[in-house]
């Protein structure tokens, strides 16, 4: 786009040069973008001519990695293509009789997108084209480097908001909160979204990333671990496509075998029952007699019953530890036929 930009700031002196040397003209042009609301990017400015042609005008103006590759005149009408390393730019500009008005248009082509130009100008004295010419090379010089500098700052803002996006992302499967992924936990009910941000250049690097999270999270929810840390989040397990109920059903039996309490306490009210009879009646739930059993028991009376005759239901979480220590002290009273 830097060629395309040098060339359009002296397409109004190009057009101008068929009216005669030293002449100072008010030009008038407006950007026409896609996305751009109408009317913006109007602007009114003076710019002084020196004699020559407008294809010898062209041929010298802007940047000299642009080429000419077509020029028609045809009475007081011009039409030129120049093409630029980023781009093609189409000129066609019509004058008054007496070359002391134009109107013109300036379709540019680029790898960033389209844009048209409209210009209208019109002759209103004399000056100095030299020291023109200094001025507004010095003026192009300071709008590309002002350009270039908003792109920077553009692209720096991208860098680092990618930068938290994917952090984000690689925090959901530390963290095993689904919701961290954002858009990227939603690709099955979006449409091929998330296979549309791989194609841009600026959603690529998050689009990559965050799907390799998604998928990364998905592997780990099927772990005892991962499982446990996002606390058999059903909406976890739908967007995996997975059934919790299968998960426990296969992990339960291990977990029972090595001992796995946080797991056994929270999923398994079957396999944990066994030590839940066995470690959690009469227990005192006072820091002092913290032991590994300890969370395992809060867990599995949070949500289940010690009764033996009782399938396992779940139990309001506020009442689970008083509850436990009632059923305790009952049983141990039971065995003194009290």
């Amino acid at each position: 786009m830097k060629t395309i930009f040098a060339l359009v700031a002296a397409f109004p002196l190009a057009f101008a040069h068929a009216a005669g040397s030293d002449e100072l003209w008010e030009v008038t042009s407006q950007m026409n973008m896609p996305g751009m609301p109408a009317g913006m990017g109007a602007q009114k400015h003076q710019v002084c001519t020196e004699k020559g042609d407008a294809k010898k005008a062209m041929s010298s103006k802007g940047s000299e990695k642009c080429k000419m590759t077509d020029f028609k005149q045809s009475g007081n009408k011009v039409t030129m293509t120049m093409a630029c390393p980023d781009g093609t730019a189409v000129v066609e500009n019509t004058y008054n009789a007496a070359h002391t008005e134009y109107n013109g248009t300036v379709k540019m082509t680029s790898k960033r997108g389209d844009m048209t130009m409209t210009m209208a100008g019109r002759k209103v004295g004399s000056c100095d084209a030299q020291a023109a010419k200094s001025e507004r090379e010095a003026k192009t010089a300071a709008m590309v480097q002002q350009s270039e500098k908003a792109q920077a700052q553009a692209n720096a803002t991208i860098a680092k908001s990618n930068e938290g996006q994917i952090a984000e992302c690689q925090a959901a499967v530390d963290t095993m909160q689904m919701r961290r992924l954002g858009m990227y936990a939603r690709c099955d009910q979006m449409a091929g979204a998330c296979q549309t941000m791989l194609t841009s250049e600026q959603s690529k690097p998050v689009a990559t990333k965050c799907m390799a999270s998604q998928s990364e999270f998905c592997k780990r929810y099927q772990t005892m671990d991962g499982f446990l840390k996002a606390n058999g989040d059903e909406e976890a397990a739908k967007m995996c496509k997975l059934s919790t109920a299968q998960l426990r059903a296969a992990q339960c039996p291990r977990a029972a075998q090595t001992e796995q309490l946080a797991y056994l306490g929270r999923f398994c009210p079957a396999e944990a029952k066994p030590l839940a009879q066995a470690h959690c009646v009469g227990r005192s739930y006072t820091s002092k007699n913290k032991d590994k059993y300890s969370d395992f028991c809060s867990n599995y009376l949070a949500h289940n019953s010690l009764d033996e005759d009782s399938p396992p239901q779940k139990i309001d979480p506020k009442q689970a530890v008083q509850q436990g220590v009632t059923q305790g002290i009952n049983k141990i009273k039971g065995l003194f036929g009290k």
